[in-house]
């Protein structure tokens, strides 16, 4: 299989809520700004999408809206202390702040309005070998 394009989409009733943390806080532009149905696209290529739940032109594994935790979105920066810094002068809560970990990257996470875990990231050094073999 070959892979021309990946995006994210998630059920929500917070469809602007949504768009607007997206847009302000990593910069994704609108592609489709509907009633029920929203695409954004950043410059990179990442994409994401927010779709009301029980829309009549969805199939039924569209129509239930995601229940919040247990999904994270990785988002790579260049520099992980300057988006950091940005984001806390911006008074967005950090669920992790800003850390190092054992498996190579510097990282701190955020929630965004559906209560997706946005985990911003720089690799810094490779993995530590134990923890390939860990169970």
């Amino acid at each position: 299989m070959k892979l021309t394009r990946t995006a994210t989409g998630i059920v929500t009733e917070k469809l602007r809520e949504s768009r607007d943390f997206y847009v302000r806080h990593f910069g994704f532009e609108p592609v489709f700004d509907g009633a029920w149905y929203i695409h954004l696209k950043h410059a990179s290529g990442a994409e994401i999408a927010f779709l009301q739940p029980g829309h009549p032109t969805q199939q039924a594994c569209f129509q239930q809206a995601f229940p919040g935790p247990g999904i994270w979105l990785n988002l790579e920066v260049d520099d992980v202390d300057a988006e950091h810094a940005r984001l806390k002068f911006e008074g967005l809560p950090m669920e992790v702040d800003l850390r190092d970990e054992m498996w190579g990257e510097r990282h701190f996470t955020v929630l965004d309005p559906n209560g997706v875990a946005v985990n911003i990231l720089k690799m810094v050094k490779e993995p530590d070998a134990a923890l390939l073999s860990q169970v």
